[in-house]
């Protein structure tokens, strides 16, 4: 570890070493460039803030991995608070509509919260935040087929709570149609 007058060069040295690779994880795993950047900065930031906690005896590569991955977390944290619709969702669940605006969700967010653990990360990351099945199976540490089926239940368990709650019906292709109502005084949402 290198003395607190060497600690800004050792910083200096140590972040022009890692950042192109730390970049291309967040990248990855991010929507955009932009917010890939804007990770990396608050990478560097909590990198500085943290040095003095870094052991010597640690695995440098695996402490900055780790404070990408939790500052990753924040971010879908960050984002979690509000869930942005796409087309993405809309496309699997709802039957295409002439409206230039899409379907009413008022009960998106409870209704995947609702659903059981492996299908609601499974649902949130494919279907919310977009992330690809592949990577989903690689961050879980589960099969890509498990991942799919994972997908196609938790589809399935969400059509279900959309007709329960809010009046939708399934069309010939299995696709939600109708016009929600999601007032009514059986559903807790």
């Amino acid at each position: 570890m290198p003395t607190k007058d060497h600690t800004t060069d050792w910083l200096t040295q140590t972040w022009t070493a890692f950042s192109d690779i730390l970049f291309r994880f967040i990248v990855s795993r991010v929507d955009t460039k932009e917010d890939a950047e804007d990770i990396l900065q608050e990478v560097f930031i909590k990198t500085h803030l943290n040095i003095d906690k870094f052991d010597k005896n640690t695995n440098l590569n695996a402490w900055l991995f780790t404070i990408t991955r939790n500052t990753i977390t924040d971010y879908y944290r960050s984002k979690k608070k509000g869930y942005e619709f796409d087309d993405t969702i809309a496309n699997t669940l709802f039957e295409e509509t002439n409206s230039s605006t899409p379907p009413a969700f008022c009960c998106l967010e409870p209704h995947i919260n609702e659903l059981p653990e492996k299908y609601r990360t499974t649902i949130y990351k494919s279907e919310i935040l977009g992330m690809k099945h592949q990577d989903i199976a690689n961050e879980m540490g589960v099969s890509l087929s498990a991942i799919k089926s994972q997908v196609v239940r938790g589809r399935e368990l969400l059509k279900e709570k959309f007709v329960s709650c809010c009046k939708y019906h399934l069309n010939e292709e299995g696709k939600l149609s109708g016009d929600p109502d999601c007032a009514r005084p059986d559903c807790n949402h």
